[in-house]
């Protein structure tokens, strides 16, 4: 089962992936044709507000990834000393406060683009109604409550553990590169 789940996870994240990529390359060659028209003399009109939808949607897109792949930073300066059974249960209490966070926030970005939306609410510059990129926003946070999940499942039903040994086997190995603050340098 937990396999399933873990597999659902991946292909759930590499899609928001899929879609946070294809976000960047629209960004980059919008800023590239912009900066293109401006030297010609005409600056391209809404560029500055779809860089800050495409950026929100596209950072709400990887949390998900960052969080399975274990990217985001981690300070354990006082959970260092603690038994590993009390930072498995620690992590498992930490995953699912997040995940309970984290929903509540996609849901309430998702029901005020709902009303956004309704009302015909429309960018300032470009009059897009830009609600359909808050769904997005949302959408990729509901991806990451489904990462923090599947992390509680993981932890609370012995499946695995979110120590440093297991972590290690989840990062990715980059030499010449500091993968946490003790290092590893040498």
């Amino acid at each position: 089962m937990h396999i399933r789940l873990i597999t659902l996870e991946k292909r759930l994240c590499a899609l928001g992936m899929a879609v946070a990529g294809v976000l960047l390359v629209a960004l980059m060659l919008m800023s590239g044709a912009n900066v293109a028209f401006r030297v010609a003399g005409r600056a391209l009109n809404g560029t500055f507000e779809l860089s800050g939808y495409f950026a929100a949607v596209m950072i709400a897109l990887a949390l998900a990834e960052t969080q399975r792949r274990r990217g985001h930073v981690e300070i354990d300066i006082f959970t260092r000393l603690y038994s590993a059974r009390t930072k498995r249960w620690l992590g498992a209490v930490n995953v699912l406060a997040s995940a309970a966070l984290v929903l509540l926030l996609a849901t309430q970005i998702a029901f005020r683009a709902s009303v956004l939306l309704k009302s015909g609410e429309v960018s300032e510059t470009l009059k897009l109604p830009y609600a359909y990129l808050m769904f997005g926003v949302s959408f990729g946070l509901y991806m990451l409550t489904a990462s923090f999940l599947t992390d509680f499942i993981l932890i609370a039903f012995g499946f695995g553990n979110l120590g440093a040994d297991a972590k290690d086997k989840l990062k990715v190995r980059r030499d010449g590169t500091v993968n946490s603050i003790r290092g590893e340098i040498g």
